[in-house]
C-alpha cells in the first residue's frame, strides 16, 4: 500500500507546527476537484452560448418563415385579384360579342358542325397552394387568349363600318330647327322636318363627315343646290340650300373633303345648312349619329 500524503503546517518563524497525513485518494480528489469545477464551468458556459446561438438561429428561421408566409399570402391575394379581373373581362367579352358578333342560330337537325364563343362561366376551381394558384391563373389567361383574338377580329370589322358612318358635324353652328315635327316658317302649319337646319354665315365651307361616293351634286327644288353622299351600308347624307357645289356625281370623297359652300337656295328663309341623314331610304335624326365632341 502506497503511503498517504503528508501535509505539514509551518509557523512563520520556521518552526513546524502540525503534520497531517491525508489519504492519497483524498489528495488526488482535492487536486482534481478545482480542475473538474473549472471544466464544468467552461462546459456550462459553452452550452449556454450554444443555446443562445441556436435561439438566434431559430428566431431568424421564424422570421424567414413569417416573411415567406406573408409573400405567399400576398401572391395569393394578387392572383385572386387578377382572376377576378379576368372574370369581369369574360363578362365584358360576352357582352361585346353579343352586340358585335354574328348572330348565333340553332343548327339544322342534319348538321354536325358547332362553334361560337362560349359564354362566361363562374370559375369555381380552387387552388391548394401557390403553385396551383399560378397554374390556375395561367390556365385562365390561356382560355382568354382565343376569345380576345376573335373579339379583336370582330371589332376590327366593326371599326371599318363605324369609320364609314357620318359621326361628325359637317359644319359648326347654332341649330335653328331640329329633326321632327315643327311649325312651318311659311304660314305656321305643322310639318315634318327631316333634318337639322344649322345656322352659319353665307359661304361657309361644308366638310364631308365620312368617306363615301357622291350620288347627287347640284339639282334644285326645295333643297336648292344640294349634295347627297352614299356612305355604304344603306347610309346616305344630304346637304341642302348650298350656294356652291365643289364635287361631282360619282366622285369618291374622304372625311374632311370640302363639299361646297353654304347658301340659301331653294326653299329657305336665310343662309344655313340643311343636314339630313337617311338609313335604308328613311330619314333619321342626325343627332343619333353625331358625337358632341366631333368637329
Amino acid at each position: 500500500m502506497r503511503p498517504p500524503f503528508s501535509l505539514v503546517f509551518v509557523h512563520g518563524d520556521g518552526s513546524r507546527v502540525l503534520r497531517l497525513n491525508v489519504p492519497r485518494w483524498l489528495g488526488y480528489a482535492t487536486l482534481l476537484f478545482p480542475a473538474a469545477l473549472a471544466t464544468g464551468a467552461l462546459a456550462l458556459g459553452g452550452a449556454r452560448a450554444l443555446i443562445n446561438y441556436q435561439r438566434g438561429e431559430l428566431a431568424g428561421l421564424n422570421r424567414r418563415v413569417a416573411d415567406q408566409n406573408a409573400l405567399i399570402e400576398s401572391f395569393r391575394s394578387g392572383a385572386a385579384s387578377v382572376r377576378s379581373e379576368l372574370a369581369s373581362w369574360r363578362a365584358l367579352h360576352a357582352n361585346m360579342w353579343e352586340a358585335l358578333g354574328p348572330e348565333l342560330t340553332k343548327a339544322p337537325k342534319d348538321g354536325a358542325g358547332i362553334g361560337g364563343i362560349p359564354a362566361p362561366v363562374p370559375d369555381d376551381r380552387v387552388a391548394a397552394g401557390p403553385q396551383d394558384e399560378l397554374a390556375l391563373l395561367l390556365a385562365t389567361v390561356a382560355e382568354e387568349g382565343p376569345r380576345l383574338r376573335e373579339l379583336e377580329r370582330v371589332i376590327g370589322r366593326t371599326g371599318e363600318v363605324v369609320n364609314a358612318l357620318p359621326l361628325r358635324w359637317p359644319i359648326r353652328g347654332r341649330v335653328n330647327s331640329e329633326f321632327g315635327r315643327r311649325s312651318s316658317p311659311w304660314g305656321g302649319a305643322a310639318e315634318r322636318h327631316d333634318g337639322l337646319d344649322i345656322s352659319v354665315p353665307l359661304g361657309t365651307p361644308v366638310m364631308c363627315p365620312a368617306p363615301g361616293r357622291v350620288v347627287v351634286a347640284g339639282g334644285g327644288g326645295d333643297y336648292g343646290r344640294h349634295i347627297m353622299i352614299d356612305h355604304g351600308n344603306g347610309v346616305r347624307s344630304l346637304y341642302g340650300h348650298m350656294s356652291k357645289v365643289d364635287v361631282r356625281a360619282g366622285q369618291l370623297v374622304e372625311k374632311g373633303t370640302v363639299l361646297g359652300l353654304t347658301g340659301s337656295t331653294g326653299r329657305s328663309t336665310g343662309p344655313h345648312l340643311h343636314y339630313e341623314l337617311r338609313v335604308a331610304g328613311k330619314a333619321v335624326n342626325p343627332r343619333k349619329f353625331l358625337w358632341d365632341g366631333a368637329e
